[in-house]
């Protein structure tokens, strides 16, 4: 598929208008974007394929993404009312696969949902998925949403939940990035407080993240900090974030109100050991970041990247420090050739 060339005006990127190019990977709801400014550019994904030729799985039947539709009164298009997982495929193996699974069932108990299919039958349906569009590597999301229903809010009226699986290619970072560290803001706008939202559920409404994704597009870059309303450190737009000072690592701890990610505890529960160090949860603020002698940020499709500077602030001597160069190798590794998928 040709990219298509759109300019978005002063509402999105300021007051003047920028190029950018609409990639073909879809990411969080959101259509992968490179801003054409000398803060972020990056190369589009190589799916090695056509997109016609990826197949994807909607309720059952695996159709080709040219003709993959949803019903327009399915309450996760009208609301955002429904569930998913982004899970990564390394040298034919789907990482944490039973982990990404059990968050998912567990999102859509919290909200109510019934996918109607057992985990076990999720995890067949993935594989399939994998497996017919031959990916070796490459990303996976996987959808559970409310179901076609009425224009009314009341999810019971929807009778049968929709269940959706892609695979497909992702590059979210440009690997220069990985090199020299990235560039973040801390964002304006707080984390939804976890009274008004359980973090732990990974909703399709993601507006919270995208709005706050928005003010670091707006500057030319693509992350964002994001604090709780207590002013605390939660996460990034889509990303958990550590912190190294004076060897010792350090992450928010869960009551800061965030998406407590599969990513983050593999890191904590395998990468820090392998790199004979540990992780403390603790609260952090951003004084805690402004002196970090390094920062880091975990995620599905991130994996392991480093942060050189937020906002105007450099971090530590501005590159990416060696723990976060080791902690990268080792889950590159580790991932490389026999990715857990527990």
């Amino acid at each position: 598929m040709q990219k298509r060339r759109v300019t978005f005006f002063y509402r999105l990127f300021g007051p003047q208008n920028h190029d950018v190019t609409v990639g073909d990977v879809v990411n969080d709801y959101t259509f992968w974007v490179m801003v054409q400014s000398s803060a972020a550019t990056a190369s589009s994904p190589d799916s090695g394929s056509t997109t016609d030729q990826r197949l994807i799985w909607i309720n059952g039947t695996l159709i080709p993404q040219s003709e993959a539709k949803v019903s327009v009164f399915d309450h996760g298009f009208l609301y955002g009312d429904g569930v998913f997982e982004g899970i990564r495929i390394y040298n034919g193996r789907i990482f944490k696969l039973r982990s990404h699974l059990v968050r998912l069932m567990e999102s859509a108990e919290r909200i109510h949902l019934d996918p109607k299919l057992s985990i076990d039958e999720i995890e067949d349906l993935t594989r399939q998925t994998v497996a017919a569009n031959n990916l070796q590597d490459g990303y996976i999301r996987l959808i559970l949403s409310r179901g076609e229903g009425t224009l009314g809010l009341n999810p019971f009226s929807c009778p049968e939940p929709g269940v959706i699986c892609i695979a497909d290619s992702i590059r979210l970072y440009p690997e220069e990035m990985y090199r020299d560290g990235m560039k973040v803001i801390v964002a304006e706008r707080p984390r939804i407080p976890v009274e008004c939202l359980d973090p732990s559920v990974k909703s399709l409404n993601y507006l919270n993240n995208i709005l706050a994704k928005c003010e670091a597009l707006r500057q030319g870059l693509y992350e964002a900090i994001m604090l709780n309303t207590r002013g605390e450190v939660a996460e990034g737009t889509g990303d958990n974030i550590f912190v190294v000072k004076d060897g010792v690592i350090s992450t928010p701890a869960p009551d800061a109100g965030f998406l407590l990610g599969i990513t983050r505890q593999f890191v904590i529960d395998t990468v820090a050991p392998a790199c004979n160090v540990s992780v403390l949860e603790r609260t952090l603020r951003l004084e805690d970041l402004y002196d970090a002698d390094e920062i880091f940020l975990t995620g599905t499709a991130a994996e392991v990247i480093g942060a050189s500077k937020i906002g105007d602030r450099v971090i530590g001597n501005g590159k990416v420090g060696p723990i976060t160069q080791k902690f990268t190798k080792t889950f590159r590794e580790m991932v490389a050739q026999n990715a857990p998928e527990d």
